[in-house]
């Protein structure tokens, strides 16, 4: 393992020594020699101090002789060896938390691991409940970080999000979290897999911490890079995964990861995604993608699949898709850019997930795209004489259509099939009024409270078609649903 100058004081930082050590100090020494050799601690005696030397600076040892002093820096190296393939076999086990507390030989310090839904996967048994702050007892009492220390996470750094960015030092002076260090996060096939905290109390963070915590998280990468399967690397990660896959989710995760976004079950919802044009894309460019799109849209969550990017956004919480962002987005990038439906409850976005899939597909029948940006939306009717799936066919109704079928149910009114009759009989108020039994001022009321609801222009040929086809899904629907036996 190769160490910086900042990693070998580190790890004796307890002996009397001066240190004197720039920051430019890359991890590249091999091991320490009594000569001078490239890439590696030149040891030597200078009056009774044994010098520890590399361009980036030296460590001196007062009162310790050469010899000692070169068994001392070399047993640094040998250590940092034996550290290194400790933590390869845990990690292979997944033993999170004996690999936390093996990071206290190094760290001198509390560490603590969470994945990407903010469980604790390990935390430094060497402290108590007590012993660090108040959301560390919570850490302990619980086992998943507190809603309140998010929330003032959040507001005490507006400008980061701790989710997706890689290492940053941070600094909190609060009630709930009083406590300073630095935070690195584990970024796998450009989607967040989990994060590490180190907290400074034994002593002061430096850089070689940062180069440690950078070589941990690069260790646990190449192990995820062996393993095959995407289902497996997603065994641990985000709920957002299982929604959009439509697999087994657990509620109460769930409920926690919206509650960290200040999000609800019930809030409307729509998914955007995002496709470069490259078929293949280096780490790298996957890395900038996701980093662009997290500063253009904030609001969203991101999850990175292989060849594309999803986006689900809250529409209660943040108010329509700001569409115009998209052009700042694609000055960035080549890319197709396609969006869903909208629709209630963040159990749907399966749904709204293939629709947006099947934007991306259906794209090229259309032309005369001026914001290069598909929506669903515009080949939805065709989408529903396409599919053949009856569930598929329901979920790709018009929206508002299908909300006012949904309050049919519960307040059985009749506003669904006084709409179902206004348009069979296009618009015209008489024939309709005849054909639901009603006088026509009755009627009128009830157009005007329709209209109001469904908060769409009928004068649209298009929108017009497509909610007439919607209401003869769902009375279809509705009719195969009451003739099953």
């Amino acid at each position: 393992m190769k160490l910086s100058m900042h990693m070998i004081a580190n790890r004796i930082y307890f002996l009397d020594m001066e240190i004197n050590l720039s920051d430019s100090d890359p991890p590249v020494l091999k091991s320490a020699r009594l000569v001078y050799a490239t890439d590696c601690a030149y040891i030597y005696a200078e009056g009774s101090d044994t010098i520890c030397a590399a361009e980036s600076g030296s460590i001196r040892l007062r009162d310790v002789n050469l010899a000692e002093g070169f068994d001392i820096i070399q047993s640094v190296f040998d250590f940092y060896d034996d550290w290194q393939q400790n933590i390869l076999e845990l990690v292979l086990q997944r033993s999170y938390q004996d690999l936390v507390d093996a990071c206290f030989r190094v760290f001198h310090n509390p560490m603590i691991m969470f994945d990407a839904d903010c469980k604790v996967l390990g935390m430094s048994s060497q402290y108590g409940e007590n012993d660090v702050d108040r959301e560390w007892a919570y850490l302990s009492r619980h086992g998943y970080s507190s809603i309140q220390a998010l929330e003032y996470m959040k507001s005490y750094y507006p400008d980061h999000d701790f989710e997706y960015e890689k290492i940053l030092p941070f600094h909190f002076k609060g009630t709930i979290l009083n406590c300073e260090g630095i935070t690195g996060a584990l970024i796998y096939q450009n989607e967040f897999f989990l994060r590490i905290n180190v907290i400074e109390k034994e002593r002061l963070l430096n850089y070689g911490d940062y180069q440690i915590l950078e070589m941990l998280l690069h260790i646990m990468h190449q192990h995820l890079e062996k393993k095959e399967g995407e289902k497996e690397k997603n065994a641990e990660n985000s709920v957002f995964f299982s929604l959009l896959n439509r697999d087994a989710v657990d509620d109460e995760k769930l409920a926690r990861k919206l509650d960290y976004a200040g999000w609800k079950v019930s809030d409307e919802y729509q998914i955007v995604l995002v496709c470069p044009k490259r078929t293949e894309m280096s780490a790298k460019a996957a890395e900038v993608l996701r980093t662009t799109i997290m500063n253009i849209f904030p609001e969203s969550r991101i999850v990175g699949g292989e060849n594309a990017f999803i986006l689900i956004w809250n529409l209660s919480k943040c108010g329509s898709f700001k569409r115009e962002r998209v052009r700042l987005l694609l000055e960035q990038t080549e890319a197709d850019v396609s969006m869903s439906l909208w629709m209630e409850g963040i159990y749907n976005v399966w749904h709204l997930y293939r629709q947006a899939k099947s934007a991306q597909n259906m794209k090229t029948w259309f032309s005369g795209e001026t914001d290069r940006i598909f929506d669903f939306y515009k080949a939805a009717a065709d989408h529903i004489l396409l599919s053949g799936d009856m569930e598929d066919m329901v979920y790709a109704c018009h929206p508002n259509v299908r909300r006012l079928w949904l309050r049919e149910q519960e307040e059985k009114d009749g506003l669904f099939a006084t709409f179902s009759s206004y348009l069979k009989h296009e618009r015209s108020v008489l024939n309709t009024s005849q054909d639901v039994y009603i006088h026509r001022n009755t009627l009128l009321y009830r157009i005007r409270k329709i209209k109001e609801f469904l908060e769409s222009n009928l004068d649209d040929a298009y929108t017009r078609n497509y909610m007439q086809l919607s209401v003869m899904v769902l009375e279809l629907y509705e009719m195969l649903r009451k003739n099953q036996p």
